[in-house]
């Protein structure tokens, strides 16, 4: 199986939307067949993660004590499934696994508020409530919030739509190849790739310094000047007018000298 390595990269530098998984497919599977399945749990992960999101918002804003475990529960699983370590772990994303968590947190946003999900028009219903200007804004924000977990055609301007390709070595792999033509007939190969619109221009290169890296080296540079800050601040010579500090204590008290001072 070619393992590959997907990296979604922030829109803005030094940004903390960053994301990276793993699957992997057969040598001779066909190119385009890899890349819808690398754009869909690409897209997957976006959406659930917006889901998350908005799960952890409704438990905090609105939400009971005793049903907060409905939305912090599938909301917790999710972001364990999402983090990024689990590249570091070898560990694959998979649709069917992405699925699973959307729709478990889908049930728990109806068991709390079935009376917002209940009917084959609730969908309708809760549009109609985010354009109702009669509404208050804690009921739009809370509506908006339900739709964001419940309609699956909900999107954000991170999901790629159209038909896209991915990018290896600052290339784009052919739809219509297989993966054989450019990994070679070794079946256990691994390849970082990104995803690119069909004719469009290559992904951005990755920083120098990725956020995490970037936010550590700030950090320590702000430490190194708080740490300069106080040793200026503590740099006290008023002891070199200290009897004890005088080189020349002895040879004054000797001379008779002892009691005259002088301005530094």
């Amino acid at each position: 199986m070619v393992v590959i390595h997907c990296k979604r990269l922030p829109r803005e530098e030094h940004s903390k939307d960053y994301d990276e998984f793993l699957c992997s497919a057969p040598n001779t599977t066909n190119v385009g067949d890899v890349t819808d399945v690398v754009q869909k749990i690409q897209n997957f992960r976006v959406r659930l993660k917006w889901m998350v999101a908005a799960a952890r918002q409704l438990s905090k804003d609105s939400c009971s004590e005793e049903l907060k475990h409905c939305l912090e529960g599938p909301a917790g699983d999710a972001e364990r499934y999402l983090a990024l370590d689990r590249v570091d772990q070898k560990l694959e994303s998979k649709l069917e696994e992405l699925q699973a968590l959307a729709d478990t947190m889908k049930g728990g946003v109806a068991i709390v508020y079935p009376e917002y999900c209940s009917g084959t028009d609730f969908l309708p219903r809760l549009t109609a409530k985010l354009d109702d200007e009669s509404v208050s804004d804690a009921e739009r924000s809370k509506c908006h919030r339900i739709l964001s977990i419940v309609d699956d055609g909900a999107v954000t301007e991170d999901i790629v739509q159209g038909t896209v390709v991915l990018w290896w070595t600052g290339k784009p792999l052919a739809r219509d190849q297989e993966l054989a033509k450019y990994t070679g007939k070794n079946d256990k190969t691994k390849i970082v790739v990104k995803i690119g619109k069909e004719g469009g221009s290559a992904p951005p290169r990755e920083p120098a310094v990725d956020a995490k890296t970037q936010s550590e080296l700030m950090a320590h540079y702000f430490r190194k000047q708080e740490n300069e800050k106080k040793l200026v601040e503590d740099d006290d010579i008023t002891y070199g007018n200290s009897d004890w500090a005088d080189s020349r204590g002895l040879k004054n008290q000797l001379l008779g000298m002892g009691g005259v001072r002088f301005k530094a």
